[in-house]
């Protein structure tokens, strides 16, 4: 049983409807405890009933459940806009995967927050986490995948030669398509996030046709090149990551994730606790520090690292201690790199472009 509030164990102890568990079953979540409430939250009994039915077409959902169409499209269109139905070529269809709804519907048009989903949405994160896990453990699965990958700052490398145009924040947007700014859904659902008076929510960013999806169910506003990034650049005052996914293509996903409340690094700080194993890829660099510059001003150890890799060390020839970057642990997202004062920090590629899997190949973890 994953950890949970009071209030979620009390929901759950409440009856839902077999619906429910029909349509947790169609995204692949037949054997999940908690997947039948959350989508009760998203979806009342008459738009499940219709769900259920996809893809069926309007007109035949409303003969078959004694409906009119007009009350069958406009159930459709919210539950669009929720994020739980994708159109397709042969008609509407229920959302692939826990992760897509988890993303989609936890970064819908804020007039949809639901407190109680997002706490149910985090206990469903904590459940999968927790399976995937024991799963590993046991033996029953080799190794966890690397879904997503860390991007530099792009600050950080515009100096650094041989940077791929997928690790280049300035090369992805300006190919991009239309761009659209979305609410962070793990930041919503985590409702004790640490960070949640420091930083914003709104820091998703979207690029072609998922850009294009969003702004079409009112989920985010579309931005220009020039202004994400503007966007980007403010962002750089935060601790906030580049994760995409993991592929050499160009990402249309860029979140900018916090390290205590992105579903990516709770799952990546459970991984290396238990199974030392790396549950996100790290970018192929590194942050080295050049000793004889640094100042020992901490910043980059109190304020910048997102994974510990930076602390500080006792250098006998200064007298003092100075920061130690611990490259084995070091992601390469070039936090620290950017508001060094001593200019003491910089990018250094260590992995060859291989690091960075085809689309459709993603690797196994690593330790």
């Amino acid at each position: 049983m994953p950890r949970t509030d009071a209030k979620v164990q009390q929901m759950l102890k409440k009856k839902v409807d077999p619906v429910y568990k029909e349509l947790s079953a169609k995204i692949g979540e037949a054997n999940s405890q908690i997947m039948p409430y959350v989508l009760e939250k998203l979806a009342n009994l008459e738009q499940a009933k219709i769900i259920n039915e996809l893809p069926a077409s309007p007109e035949e959902i409303a003969k078959k459940l004694n409906l009119d169409k007009e009350t069958v499209d406009k159930h459709i269109q919210e539950l669009f806009e929720k994020g739980l139905l994708f159109p397709g070529r042969t008609g509407w269809h229920l959302t692939r995967s826990w992760g897509s709804l988890h993303d989609s519907a936890g970064a819908a048009n804020p007039k949809y927050d639901n407190d109680e989903f997002f706490d149910l949405a985090y206990a469903k994160s904590e459940e999968g986490n927790a399976i995937s896990l024991k799963e590993v453990a046991e033996g029953k699965v080799k190794n966890l995948r690397q879904i997503m990958r860390v991007i530099p700052r792009w600050k950080s490398i515009k100096d650094t030669p041989g940077v791929l145009p997928c690790e280049d924040i300035r090369q992805i947007f300006r190919a991009a398509e239309p761009i659209a700014l979305l609410h962070c859904a793990c930041k919503k659902i985590d409702r004790n996030r640490e960070c949640q008076d420091s930083i914003p929510t709104e820091t998703c960013i979207t690029c072609g046709r998922p850009a294009q999806y969003n702004l079409n169910r009112g989920a985010g506003r579309k931005l220009s090149y020039e202004e994400v990034m503007e966007l980007v650049d403010s962002l750089d005052k935060y601790q906030l990551v580049h994760l995409t996914g993991n592929t050499n293509a160009l990402p249309s996903l860029i979140c900018n994730c916090h390290n205590c409340c992105c579903g990516v690094f709770h799952r990546n700080t459970q991984s290396r606790k238990q199974l030392n194993q790396y549950a996100l890829a790290k970018s192929r660099f590194i942050a080295e520090v050049d000793v004889e510059k640094c100042r020992g001003c901490r910043i980059c150890v109190d304020k910048r690292c997102p994974v510990g890799a930076i602390e500080m060390k006792y250098y006998p020839e200064f007298g003092e201690e100075r920061a130690y970057t611990d490259l084995d642990e070091c992601i390469g997202c070039g936090l620290c790199v950017i508001t060094c004062p001593a200019e003491a920090r910089k990018m250094k590629i260590v992995r060859p472009p291989e690091h960075i899997p085809q689309p459709g190949d993603l690797p196994y973890a690593t330790t």
